[in-house]
């Protein structure tokens, strides 16, 4: 199940609608949030056996589990703060 809801960096107004945990479960699979360092964006992709790459920058050297509670923003490493204590979708 999974409960997205809108994180905004209170630095440079970046926007990013995700899971607050950075990860969640569906019947197709489990997903991550994962931080690329090289192009600055935040990754929602599944995990199967390969390891994953950007699908930007075509590189995995730079990748790291992201959460928006624990993490900081991508683009200027500032403070992300919850927008809206309100869930924007659910998913089973």
């Amino acid at each position: 199940m999974a409960q997205w809801r809108l994180y905004v960096c209170k630095k440079c107004g970046y926007k990013i609608q995700t899971e607050p945990r950075g990860f969640y479960g569906l019947m197709s699979g489990m997903f991550f949030n994962f931080k690329c360092s090289n192009c600055k964006r935040i990754l929602k992709m599944g995990i199967g056996e390969n390891l994953p790459q950007c699908p930007y920058c075509h590189e995995s050297s730079g990748l790291s589990t992201w959460n928006p509670i624990e993490g900081h923003c991508p683009v200027c490493d500032g403070e992300m703060e919850l927008f809206s204590p309100y869930f924007f979708g659910n998913a089973d």
